[in-house]
């Protein structure tokens, strides 16, 4: 068999898309042994042809197989099966995403994931990827287990440009995403065995990530943002640290004001509390002026902040990096050098180029309008449900918040959808303890199309 005999059959009258239809197919062959260990695979062009699809779509296809390990590329011979994850199941799949696929037991069969958290990679022009790529050359170099210097000098650029947040390269970490970053921050500032304050509803793997670290977590009330300077003195020198998404909280999408902000960081400055902040995708807003993020508003406060590049690229990447406040740069830098980079030179040089070559800035530009075109979509077909309360969380992000009338069950209208092949999340999925007085569904728009988008709210107005 060669490359274009691969078993694929892509059905183009299908809800699934066909980037989807692809990654589970391919995904599912090397799992199987169809495709086996070192088969060669063919170029993007070729099979894009042979699927009568574009090559930005199978390009994109290979980078979440590659990044889930499912195939390699080695430079100037080709691209080829590699070992197939020990976690594999042939009749499961898993895709990125914020909050990850952990939310269920069982996911039931997708037609349409509009779960949040997911990022559509399609966006991001094929032209771009090969450009990235192209000025990436082998080398037996390692680089510094904190990252390259080229890259992190481009991100504290790239903060200071577009978050208002001055800092050094030095100041600049690299990791694999929030919970390893967590976990350095946790090393460092000494959390084993003390408690952490969690947002709730939150980001669950935030939780886990602690309990594996053996480090406690205390969850407090987020739906307010106003009241959390008075919930967080509550807690007194009880907790070491507290974990935020002020920009865009997950997943209630609001954001902490100004004033709010301040009087956390002079109570954390004040009684030594660490604060993590997850600006996760602070980039993607609409209508509304961003504001600074609260690492750059105080440097006398502990303040970890944690960025990624999964959001405004693709979640395969897995790229993220800390910026911390001078004081904890020694401290931060050794955790690092211990645990070695988690983050693959070949990635660290494609990211360098996109931001250095502001290719990152037009696609961030570019996606925003994308992605408010398919919000506006999803809001106005999500307001002629009669079941809608309110929509909440619209100001940022690529998720919002649907409130239901108060005697529908959303744990069971999600369900009910899912059986149909839609998935979507119940809000109580994010919360420490349900909350069915006030059901909710959280909702994603980012790897779905406006046509996607009008059929999937179909199939839940027909369920209400």
């Amino acid at each position: 068999m060669d490359g274009l005999d691969i078993p694929i059959s892509l059905d183009a009258a299908s809800l699934v898309p066909i980037r989807r239809q692809l990654v589970t197919q391919l995904r599912d062959a090397i799992g199987r042994r169809l495709l086996p260990v070192g088969f060669p695979m063919p170029s993007t062009r070729s099979l894009a042809k042979s699927l009568g699809t574009s090559r930005t779509t199978v390009t994109s296809v290979y980078l979440e197989l590659e990044g889930e390990g499912w195939i390699e590329t080695v430079q100037g011979a080709g691209t080829f099966v590699s070992q197939r994850p020990s976690t594999y199941s042939s009749d499961s799949s898993s895709r990125s995403g914020h909050q990850n696929a952990s939310l269920r037991d069982v996911d039931p069969p997708a037609v349409l994931d509009m779960r949040p958290g997911v990022p559509d990679p399609e966006i991001v022009r094929s032209t771009l990827w090969r450009s990235a790529w192209r000025n990436v050359r082998p080398s037996n170099e390692p680089l510094p287990p904190e990252g390259s210097p080229a890259l992190r000098a481009a991100l504290a650029s790239y903060l200071g440009n577009a978050r208002g947040l001055a800092c050094s390269a030095e100041q600049i970490l690299l990791c694999a995403g929030t919970s390893e970053a967590i976990l350095m921050a946790g090393l460092a500032l000494n959390w084993r065995g003390r408690t952490v304050a969690v947002e709730d509803p939150g980001y669950a793997p935030v939780r886990r990530t602690l309990e594996v670290a053996d480090i406690k977590w205390t969850p407090f009330d987020s739906s307010c943002p106003t009241m959390l300077p008075d919930l967080l003195a509550q807690l007194g020198s009880r907790v070491a640290a507290v974990y935020l998404t002020p920009s865009h909280q997950y997943p209630l999408g609001h954001r902490i004001d100004l004033e709010t902000r301040r009087r956390i960081l002079d109570w954390a400055a004040d009684t030594g509390i660490a604060i993590v902040e997850d600006d996760y995708d602070s980039e993607f807003r609409f209508g509304v002026a961003p504001l600074p993020s609260m690492a750059g508003m105080d440097d006398t406060a502990d303040t970890v902040y944690v960025g990624t590049m999964s959001k405004t690229m693709d979640p395969g990447l897995r790229l993220a990096y800390v910026r911390v406040p001078p004081q904890l740069v020694d401290r931060m830098t050794r955790v690092r050098q211990a645990l070695g980079c988690t983050v693959a030179t070949p990635v660290q040089h494609v990211a360098e180029n996109l931001l250095t070559s502001g290719a990152l800035t037009r696609h961030i530009a570019r996606a925003r309008k994308v992605y408010a075109d398919r919000r506006e979509v999803l809001l106005r077909e999500l307001s002629q449900i009669d079941a809608v309360a309110a929509i909440e969380g619209i100001d940022a992000g690529l998720h919002v918040v649907v409130r239901l009338d108060p005697n529908i069950s959303a744990g069971g209208l999600v369900e009910k959808v899912g059986r149909l092949g839609l998935r979507i999340a119940d809000l109580d999925e994010f919360r420490t303890i349900p909350d069915l007085a006030r059901p909710a569904l959280v909702i994603g728009y980012g790897c779905v199309n406006a046509a996607e988008i009008r059929t999937a709210i179909s199939v839940l107005r027909k369920s209400v």
